[in-house]
């Protein structure tokens, strides 16, 4: 039972659920909403279906193209841990308990459509993006998804969805796109040239040299600098929007925390793109993390700081926990830690 639970929950990727719960907190908090008990839990359990729901119909679409994959043997699906019959029964599940929290919620019928459309987008896209042959519409769908639950949770509790809200929205649908047609690409860019997956990074001619490292090739290289510096200046247009009307030191503060992150992110691309560093094999990238956290700025200096603490507090211990739960599991288990652990 403790592999099949454990299993389980690397399917549906349960550490990084902590993520989407803050995403689904970031546009009621940019309204200033004060939150509440219930507003919380309502929204961070339907962040966490949300994830499981994308990540279980991920893997089991994706499941013959997995298995030829050696990187991706200790999936839980691809190794037998958990049922492809399970895997199914999670997908139809976790959706429909989102929409039943939505509807106890009492979300009006202007958020209801649009998240109702968000889950139907994220099955197309997950059972499409692997034969497409235009894998950055799918990739552009992909960072809809992931940036859209911010205006549709404010609509959805606070009836209001301001500039900075769909500014903040621009931010992460950029983000997201460096996440997936970058990171994600990169991570398994071998296995899906070896299997005819057509990503951005694979039909812009990228490879991977004999030591591990990139070689991204012109074309490629340019997309990837086209998409960081949209995201960096989408992302200081709303650290801007939200510290306009703030003290003179605090604006210098979150200048050089702009900054810094601006700097970080377009040092670490520079080192990938020229192949002083290896692509992450769990696409985690410090360009993401840095543009990430500068949104989280912008966000706690427009909101009700409370409240925005409290979403990010609860990011931590969620992160932290199912870190030190992966740890502990793997630490008991006879076999090796699972590749699919991944963001």
């Amino acid at each position: 039972m403790t592999h099949l639970a454990a299993g389980v929950a690397n399917l549906v990727r349960i550490h990084t659920a902590g993520f989407e719960g803050l995403v689904f907190t970031i546009g009621p908090i940019l309204t200033g909403w004060p939150g509440s008990f219930w507003g919380f839990a309502s929204l961070w359990l339907i962040g966490i279906l949300i994830n499981g729901y994308i990540f279980a119909l991920n893997d089991l679409v994706d499941l013959p193209y997995d298995k030829a994959n050696p990187a991706r043997s200790r999936s839980p699906l691809v190794d037998g841990r958990v049922s492809q019959r399970l895997a199914l029964a999670i997908s139809v599940s976790l959706p429909l308990a989102a929409t039943a929290i939505v509807v106890l919620s009492r979300w009006p019928i202007s958020a209801e459509i649009p998240f109702t459309s968000l889950l139907i987008l994220g099955a197309f896209v997950n059972i499409y993006q692997k034969v497409t042959r235009h894998p950055l519409i799918m990739d552009l769908l992909f960072s809809v998804t992931m940036a859209a639950p911010i205006p549709v949770t404010a609509q959805a509790l606070m009836h209001n969805i301001p500039f900075l809200a769909w500014s903040a929205t621009v931010s992460l649908f950029f983000l997201a796109l460096q996440l997936n047609s970058i990171g994600g690409n990169l991570k398994d860019l071998e296995a899906d040239r070896r299997t005819g997956f057509h990503t951005v990074a694979v039909s812009h001619g990228a490879s991977v040299a004999a030591d591990g490292t990139l070689i991204p090739g012109n074309r490629y290289r340019r997309y990837c600098w086209c998409v960081h510096g949209i995201t960096s200046l989408s992302l200081l247009v709303t650290t801007a929007g939200a510290i306009y009307s703030r003290s003179l030191p605090e604006l210098l503060a979150v200048a050089i925390l702009a900054v810094a992150a601006c700097f970080l992110g377009a040092r670490d691309l520079r080192r990938l793109l020229r192949g002083t560093r290896r692509p992450s094999p769990r696409g985690t990238q410090v360009y993401f993390g840095s543009g990430f956290s500068l949104l989280l700025v912008a966000v706690a200096a427009h909101s009700h700081l409370p409240a925005f603490l409290a979403s990010f507090v609860l990011l931590i211990i969620w992160t932290t926990g199912f870190a030190l739960y992966w740890w502990w599991y793997w630490r008991r288990s006879p076999v090796a830690p699972s590749p699919s652990l991944e963001t």
